[in-house]
């Protein structure tokens, strides 16, 4: 029984904790893909050997897998925001993290091993803009759930 001047507990929302178990999510459907799909392989006379390629495109396919999942994490923040403020803002975000989420999925080595090859030229930098993405995305979606 609740007496009417006493107030309620407010309701728990997303907590922080959902940025590494978004992340967690992100590395185990990447480590899983990553081995499941068949990678893409870009041939050429001066690329790096094909083992090199192979481990750079498996480290390229996990992060990739956590930038999307955090992305959708994302989409779902700003799609309750929306549903319950209906603010434009709120909906301007929606647009443009879906429209980086597809970006994301178009350029997806797991995705890219369904469809085209990969060029080897880019080496060690496959991975490096991924690195600073997921921080971005974590500090954003930390922020969010604020």
């Amino acid at each position: 029984m609740s007496l009417q001047g006493e107030a309620q507990p407010p309701k728990k929302g997303p907590t922080k904790l959902l940025v590494p178990l978004v992340i967690a999510i992100g590395v185990f459907l990447g480590v899983t893909l990553a081995y499941l799909v068949p990678l893409p392989f870009g041939y050429g006379p001066f690329g790096p050997p094909i083992d090199e390629l192979r481990n750079l495109l498996i480290v390229h396919s996990i992060l990739s897998m956590v930038v999307i999942c955090l992305q959708v994490a994302l989409i779902i923040v700003y799609l309750k925001v929306y549903s319950q403020t209906g603010a434009n803002f709120a909906l301007g975000i929606l647009i443009m993290m879906l429209a980086l989420l597809l970006q994301s999925l178009l350029n997806s080595p797991i995705i890219l091993g369904f469809v085209g090859r990969y060029s080897e030229e880019f080496g060690p930098y496959l991975s490096s803009g991924d690195v600073f993405t997921i921080a971005a995305y974590s500090i954003f979606l930390y922020l969010s759930l604020e």
